[in-house]
Order: structure tokens, then C-alpha cells, then sequence
């Protein structure tokens, strides 16, 4: 490749950083939710390519497990012997982590088409104060509700903050709270309607969104070009007696408060944002 091109496409990238820059740096205000939604559904699909490259690393490594394993057999070895029990231990874990790796693609597939159909809504910082007044029982999720079966609230100050705690005790750095988004989920198959028809209680992924980059490097290359960046996801039961990680309980809390608000027409939806009833 002559020096010329490769000036040029040092050019380009160098001005594609920048553009990306300057997005992050832009004001916080509501005029920015159209390029927030574009950015993390972007995020969202590249994240999505990136799982499925690891899956198929981790299945060709299943394979080979596999071979090792017919290899011992064939050897005399098996269940009990050291080397076959150790390979055995091996692929164990590589299934696992197979599994882990499908329900990312999954997440991701799931939340960019979740993005295609939804409009973000803007949380002025006024409702936050309205929302203070708001009591919801630890552990009753039931005003989740009061939300909708999918949406993404976009805050003007974030209210909350959050810490993922991973297996093992290990936990993630605490952040803001920016943004949450959200879908409901179906036990087995069939559409969400069809599942609430039939008396199956309902329950919605949350996905709590930070404008920090202090999780950006631990949650995956494909938050690079997103001003926001996904906190952890996990699902909700809207019913009383929810168990949820206490550091992330003040997200469902947040949101079944906005849900009781809602319901009680205490806050009112105004266009792309939420409003106070006196608002003007």
C-alpha cells in the first residue's frame, strides 16, 4: 500500500475519532436523543457481530475437546482417569460459556430490534424531584407495569446509581444511572400478549444505561461509538416479592415509580418527554 493511501485512511479514521469525540462532548439536552438512539442501537448491532465471533471460537474449541476426548477413550481412558476427567472439566466449562455467549447474541439481537420500534423518551431533572415523593414497598415491582412493554427513558440528571455483582463476589465499578432500557420478555415461546393472556406473570428486561466510560473497555468493544453504555441487563417479575440485587434495586424502584406516576396521571407524557402535571 503506497504512503499516500495510508495517509489518507490515517486521515480518516483520525476524523471519524474526532466526530466521536465531539458527539460525547455535546450538550446533555434533549435535542441529542435522536443521535443517542442512533449510537446505541449501532452499539447494540456491532456488540451482536462481536458475540458471534466469540461463539464460533468457543465451538470450534468444543470440537477439539471432543477429539481429545475420542483420542483418550480410545487410549483405554475415561470417567476417573485424570487426563480424561480434566478434559471432561474443560469442555464443561466451554459449554458454559457457549451458552453465555448465545444469550449475549441473543440480548443484543433482541435490543437492537427492541430500538427499531421504540421513540426515547426525554426525563426532565423536574421529575426527579416529583418522583422523590413516591412510595414503592422493597421488593414490589407490580407499578412496573405503568410503563409500557418496551420503551428507553433518557435522563436529563441521573437519578440513581449502580453496581453489577458478578459470580464469585467480584463486582463492577458503581455508576450513574443515565438511561434505562427495557422490553418484556415471554416465558417460552410465543409473543408477550399471548403469554400475559394466559396468566404467565410478566416480566421485563431492564438494561440500565451510564454516560461513564469506566465500563465501556469491561462491557465490550462495540460501546465505543455509544455515548451511553449498557450497566448490566437482567429481568424483573412485576409482582410483589421481586428479587433483584440490592445495588440494583434503585433502578426498579426508579422505574416503578415513574410506572405509579403514571397511572395516577401525576406525570403526564409530552411528546418525546415526561412532564409534571404543572408544567408548562
Amino acid at each position: 500500500m503506497s504512503r499516500q493511501k495510508q495517509s489518507s485512511r490515517s486521515g480518516r479514521r483520525g476524523r471519524t475519532q474526532g466526530r466521536r469525540e465531539v458527539d460525547r462532548a455535546r450538550p446533555w439536552l434533549s435535542g441529542g436523543l435522536p443521535r443517542i438512539h442512533r449510537e446505541l442501537t449501532q452499539a447494540y448491532r456491532d456488540l451482536s457481530v462481536e458475540w458471534v465471533a466469540y461463539v464460533d471460537m468457543v465451538s470450534a474449541r468444543d470440537a477439539e475437546y471432543d477429539t481429545e476426548l475420542d483420542a483418550l477413550a480410545a487410549a483405554g481412558h475415561g470417567p476417573g482417569d485424570a487426563d480424561f476427567d480434566a478434559v471432561a472439566a474443560q469442555k464443561l466449562d466451554n459449554t458454559s460459556l457457549y451458552r453465555m455467549l448465545c444469550g449475549n447474541v441473543m440480548h443484543s439481537a433482541t435490543a437492537v430490534e427492541v430500538l427499531h420500534n421504540l421513540t426515547p423518551v426525554w426525563v426532565p431533572e423536574a421529575v426527579n424531584d416529583a418522583l422523590a415523593s413516591i412510595e414503592v414497598p422493597t421488593g414490589d415491582a407490580r407499578s412496573l407495569t405503568g410503563i409500557g412493554a418496551s420503551g428507553l427513558f433518557v435522563f436529563s440528571k441521573s437519578p440513581v446509581r449502580a453496581r453489577e455483582s458478578l459470580p464469585g463476589g467480584q463486582t463492577m465499578p458503581e455508576v450513574d444511572v443515565d438511561g434505562v432500557l427495557w422490553w418484556t420478555k415471554t416465558a417460552g415461546h410465543g409473543s408477550a400478549s399471548s403469554a400475559l393472556a394466559e396468566g404467565v406473570p410478566r416480566r421485563l428486561m431492564l438494561a440500565p444505561l451510564t454516560r461513564s466510560r469506566d465500563l465501556q473497555w469491561l462491557r465490550g468493544d462495540g460501546w465505543r461509538t455509544s455515548t451511553l453504555t449498557e450497566v448490566t441487563c437482567f429481568d424483573v417479575t412485576t409482582v410483589r416479592g421481586v428479587d433483584v440485587q440490592e445495588a440494583l434495586w434503585p433502578c426498579v424502584e426508579l422505574l416503578a415509580r415513574i410506572g405509579t406516576a403514571l397511572q395516577h396521571k401525576s406525570l403526564r407524557r409530552v411528546g418525546e418527554s415526561i412532564a409534571t402535571l404543572d408544567a408548562a
